[in-house]
């Protein structure tokens, strides 16, 4: 078999992906076993819009949950000198490193072996930019979902323990920035605003796509796909009612590390509008 058609036997059972300028492999939507490495979809197009070039510019990078690696090959086309990538998932490290590979950043990008603890793998470590695209599917209790990614019942569980260990990673005059799916009402994601008022001090800014989901009709496709039951669905939502949480949004958090005590979150709304984030990208 010549290389070539070693190449299309990979493409024929993973999912090509263009966006921003370069190319990535995923897993296919059929892949459902617990390691599946996600498709690309619209929270990673808004992120890469979001970068803050200046911030980046140079910067040394930390992502925590490398994925398909199309965040960190980003970071480095936006002018990061180095990043280092954070991941748990077996399956996933491995199909980061052909993404890298394929677009040339294998010595620019380095995969370190993530674990629970999220920031123990780089302790000792300062960062001028550290990033994710955290798990944020809403979950029910001791649930497993895929591999480490429940993220509890509103779906903010992982990015309150990456809150409470920022400081200990991100340099003085660094940047954090985040994209996820978040619960709220009209007026925003305002769980994950409060999440953001309780553990960072100084600036901070969530920028929310115009589209939004309904919040309950986004859980409804759980146990239509076999993840969750109906009765573990109904508590999700009983949950979601008491809170008064109608929509989920997505959205991109950014922190600057100022030194300040005091905590300063504004919601805003982006200029562009994403397409529904339960839609991959073609």
């Amino acid at each position: 078999m010549t290389l070539q058609k070693q190449l299309d036997a990979v493409l024929a059972r993973k999912r090509l992906t263009r966006i921003n300028g370069y190319a990535v492999v995923t897993d296919r939507l059929d892949y459902a076993e617990i390691d599946q490495v996600f498709p690309i979809y619209p929270e990673q197009a808004f992120f890469l819009d979001e970068i803050v070039g200046d911030a980046i510019e140079g910067a040394s990078v930390l992502e925590v949950g490398v994925g398909s690696g199309v965040l960190s090959i980003g970071a480095i086309r936006a002018g990061a000198a180095k990043v280092t990538a954070l991941e748990i998932n077996p399956r996933a490290k491995n199909i980061a490193g052909f993404n890298i590979v394929m677009n040339g950043f294998e010595d620019r990008i380095s995969i370190v072996d993530g674990a629970a603890d999220v920031f123990a793998p780089v302790a000792g470590q300062r960062f001028g930019y550290v990033f994710s695209n955290p798990p944020f599917e809403p979950t029910p209790p001791d649930h497993p979902f895929f591999y480490h990614s429940a993220a509890g019942p509103f779906g903010l569980d992982f990015i309150e323990t990456m809150f409470k260990g920022l400081y200990d990673v991100l340099e003085p005059g660094g940047h954090l920035q985040i994209v996820t799916a978040a619960p709220g009402d009209e007026a925003g994601p305002f769980m994950f605003a409060e999440l953001a008022a309780q553990y960072l001090k100084g600036p901070t800014r969530i920028v929310s796509s115009p589209a939004r989901l309904d919040y309950y009709e986004a859980l409804d496709w759980l146990p239509e796909k076999g993840f969750f039951t109906v009765e573990q669905t109904e508590e999700l939502k009983r949950m979601a009612r008491a809170r008064g949480v109608t929509h989920s949004h997505l959205c991109v958090l950014h922190h600057h590390y100022d030194g300040s005590d005091v905590s300063d979150v504004v919601m805003t709304t982006s200029d562009k509008a994403y397409a529904s984030p339960e839609i991959p990208f073609e």
